[in-house]
């Protein structure tokens, strides 16, 4: 079974569109962050584009909101079929969260900063339908979007060791992704950063390289 590949940071419809068409499983909306809005992305604008899309695409809300309500009230008016969530998120909230939308898949990011990944992984994993293992960036702060590797070794071991489905993210471009699939051998992939060009635009030439990467190279199930 191919890996799938998550595109985060979306924030027009064209370029929804665009990347439907090339067969990416997953759009990622950032919504709620930190730092205010991404790309003039909206809440708004976010749930029009969302309403917009064709049938057999999953869109997700990537977010840092800290609390269960907040977060069905989110994804209620987006109209989403999952929630990423980063931050500081308590992980009894998690349950709260499918009480109040049993359909929507949840994913929490792990960090990978260290040995405890693992550890924060496992504690996790059967609270979630999917672990992203991700970036922090120490000098800036920022979790996630960092345009940084981690150590994909931490990264394996939670593949082989932890009983959830795993996407890679943290640093990964058309050039390296191919490597960082044979080495960590996750359930999906995801890209923010990777597929911007040197001013910080999206580069759908990037964007189709990304995912011609990833088809190409060995998924976990072949031989």
């Amino acid at each position: 079974m191919s890996v799938r590949i998550q595109i985060a940071g979306v924030a027009t419809l064209d370029e929804a569109l665009a990347l439907e068409a090339l067969g990416v499983d997953a759009l990622g909306f950032t919504v709620r962050l930190p730092s205010g809005l991404h790309d003039d992305l909206t809440e708004a604008k976010a749930r029009s584009i969302i309403s917009a899309l064709p049938p057999f695409i999953s869109t997700v809300a990537i977010t840092y909101v800290d609390n269960a309500r907040e977060a069905v009230d989110l994804c209620r008016y987006l109209g989403v079929s999952a929630l990423q969530l980063h931050g500081e998120f308590p992980a009894a909230d998690i349950d709260l969260v499918r009480a109040g939308l049993p359909h929507l898949k949840i994913i929490r990011a792990v960090h990978v900063t260290g040995e405890q990944a693992f550890v924060e992984a496992r504690s996790l994993a059967r609270r979630v339908d999917a672990l992203i293992l991700d970036t922090f960036d120490p000098q800036t702060g920022r979790h996630g979007a960092t345009g940084k590797t981690h150590d994909w070794t931490i990264s394996r071991k939670i593949v082989e060791g932890v009983p959830a489905k795993v996407i890679l993210a943290g640093g990964l471009t058309p050039e390296n992704v191919g490597a960082a699939i044979r080495t960590v051998r996750p359930w999906g992939v995801d890209v923010h950063t990777g597929v911007e060009d040197a001013d910080g635009r999206r580069d759908v030439g990037r964007m189709q390289a990304f995912v011609a990467a990833v088809r190409g190279t060995q998924s976990p199930g072949e031989a």
